[in-house]
């Protein structure tokens, strides 16, 4: 049985006071950004995926060679394996 990993957070004065107990251990260091750098870049609040963008295209095609694209299309699909 393993144990859990012991973690250990706070700034790196805060952390070599543990140095005793991790001398001899393996350890992993992540730099977590200050605020004030994670604030630079802010994340886009999350927009589910939809099809829009793809309709002004609708109707629009250009080519003579849709019916060569379509055959090509069902000629090199595969059988699906469950």
């Amino acid at each position: 049985m393993t144990s859990q990993p012991l973690e250990l957070e706070g700034t790196w004065e805060e952390i070599v006071t543990h140095s005793a107990e991790l001398t001899g251990h393996k350890v992993r260091v992540i730099i977590v950004p200050d605020e004030s750098e994670s604030s630079l870049l802010p994340t886009p609040p999350f927009r589910p995926a939809s099809g829009r963008s793809l309709l002004r295209h609708a109707g629009t095609w250009e080519g003579d060679d849709f019916e060569e694209c379509l055959r090509l299309v069902y000629e090199s699909r595969s059988q699906l394996e469950f």
